[in-house]
């Protein structure tokens, strides 16, 4: 993907260096414009609070687990078989809370995927709206434009631009 962009990239400037007209690039940091956007911070609040919630829960049932496996170690009255019964069932506890946890995590980790996406789709309709009104030939992300190791045209940062337009617009819906 990104050679598909450097090559594009080489082909435009190419073809506007053979016409001599001044290429007009600029680039944003869409992770940047994510966490500086009113949603993106609403998002990072409402994962927070959600994460937390699930690591209280689970915390709530770690220590239950704890508590089970101190009173098997210090029950020396009971018997074998007693004692192997109550350690696969600690084992198996164990086992459903590593599971719950992973489950967990991955839920916000898709989450936080799904809000991304929703904001990264809106920061582009309004980076398309910013080129098309400043006469852009070429606006590229942070990331790529960090690859570009020379370039003799401004590279424009239109990242704080771009966020401002999205968070009127977020207001205004």
């Amino acid at each position: 993907m990104k050679k598909i962009i450097l090559v594009t990239i080489l082909i435009l400037m190419t073809t506007v260096a053979f016409g001599q007209a001044m290429l007009k690039v600029g680039y944003v940091s869409m992770n940047k414009a994510i966490n500086l956007s009113n949603e993106g911070k609403r998002s990072k609040k409402f994962l927070e609070v959600q994460a937390r919630q699930t690591q209280s829960l689970l915390k709530a049932k770690e220590q239950d687990l704890l508590k089970k496996e101190a009173e098997l170690k210090n029950n020396i009255m009971l018997n074998q078989e007693t004692r192997n019964l109550k350690s696969q069932e600690i084992a198996k506890l164990k086992k459903e809370l590593r599971d719950e946890l992973s489950k967990a995590q991955k839920s916000i980790r898709q989450d936080e995927m799904r809000h991304s996406t929703k904001i990264f789709k809106d920061l582009v309709v309004v980076i398309r709206e910013i080129a098309k009104e400043e006469d852009f030939d070429l606006i590229l992300e942070f990331n790529v434009k960090q690859t570009i190791l020379f370039s003799k045209y401004e590279m424009i940062d239109l990242t704080d631009k771009a966020t401002e337009r999205y968070n009127k617009l977020q207001s205004i819906e």
